[in-house]
């Protein structure tokens, strides 16, 4: 029961943490007059990104990040890395190539024909994110799996 609660906490903060961080990037004033820019963003984006609700979406990405932490501990053994620095990197790095870089190019890009170097500039910053939420939930868990 502890290690199920660890696993619900470690999500929790990691995926607090690395939204908060991320809605600070992402509303801070220069990649805002990047992303919004409208002699670079498409119409529809600057149409359709204002009208979306932020709460319900970022409650959804910490939610989300039970999950990641979750199949972390399922998956730590057979994560590259000895230590929880190099576990947790990887494991940022796949939430990122497994979720964000499916989400940027399905829904940004294809649906709302955002440009592809704003799409890179946007996964960029998600990267940032992912490698964060990624190192503290290996913080967070490393050394529970180590102890079976």
């Amino acid at each position: 029961m502890k290690k199920k609660i660890k696993i619900i906490y470690s999500g929790l903060i990691a995926g607090l943490f690395s939204q908060g961080i991320l809605g600070a990037l992402f509303m801070s004033p220069p990649v805002q007059k990047i992303l919004y820019n409208p002699n670079w963003q498409s119409e529809l984006f600057l149409e359709i990104t204002p009208t979306r609700e932020i709460f319900p979406s970022v409650a959804g990405l910490v939610v989300l990040s039970i999950v990641h932490s979750w199949l972390f501990n399922l998956l730590q053994k057979s994560i590259p890395g000895q230590t929880w620095i190099k576990k947790g990197l990887f494991w940022g790095f796949t939430i990122w190539i497994m979720y964000w870089v499916f989400q940027e190019w399905f829904v940004y890009h294809t649906l709302l024909q955002e440009p592809i170097l704003l799409t890179f500039v946007e996964l960029t910053i998600l990267l940032f994110g992912s490698l964060i939420e990624g190192l503290i939930i290996s913080k967070f868990l490393f050394e529970i799996n180590k102890e079976e």
